[in-house]
């Protein structure tokens, strides 16, 4: 009887000890990032986007999307993750021959705010999307989207809000002599004026 006693003991203490480590670990968010660049007549090169400097985005050229309420962009599939806090980008502005840089956090409660959505937006019928978005005039922003799947054409059931916005990027040093066939390109096919 002892035995039994001291054996279930420590299976609860065990238990225990498992639950407070799973609780502990954050949770994962099934998501795509979304990169928007422009606004139209401001193309950007994005060089690089890192999220909590653990991992990160492809992005490249890209003309439009940032002035667009939610901004749009091309879209990267990734495997699932916690709530990013920290944004880093650098890009290159063909309008202003000029590189930026910033770092930016993301709101303290996205993780509490992504539990919401993904109740109020299930994923059975949701694709939730953190777009990040870069202008040709230095500024960077970042929204969220849950995009309805199941609704056809009726987009009155998608979801989207701003996380932040209008923050502004440092100038940096970098060579635009790279970006010059690029620039006279986008030049040539009226995408741009000559900077």
């Amino acid at each position: 009887m002892r035995n039994n006693t001291t054996a279930r003991a420590a299976f609860s203490i065990l238990l225990l000890f498992l639950v407070t480590a799973c609780s502990s670990e954050p949770r994962e968010y099934d998501f795509a990032v979304s990169v928007a660049g422009g606004p139209e007549g401001w193309p950007v090169w994005v060089e690089d986007i890192t999220f909590d400097q653990s991992w990160s985005v492809p992005a490249g050229g890209i003309e439009h999307g940032f002035g667009q309420r939610p901004p749009q962009g091309g879209v990267a599939m990734i495997s699932p993750k916690s709530a990013p806090s920290v944004v880093h980008a650098r890009w290159f502005s063909y309008r202003t021959q000029m590189f930026h840089e910033v770092t930016f956090s993301l709101p303290d409660d996205l993780d509490e705010k992504l539990r919401q959505w993904y109740q109020d937006y299930p994923l059975d019928d949701y694709n939730h999307t953190l777009i990040v978005g870069f202008s040709g005039k230095g500024e960077a922003l970042a929204w969220w989207e849950a995009f309805c799947s199941t609704c056809d054409n009726d987009r009155s059931h998608d979801f989207s809000t701003p996380l932040i916005e209008n923050v502004q990027a440092e100038v940096v040093e970098g060579n635009p002599s790279g970006y010059r066939l690029q620039t006279e390109e986008l030049i040539d096919e009226g995408s741009m004026p000559s900077p």
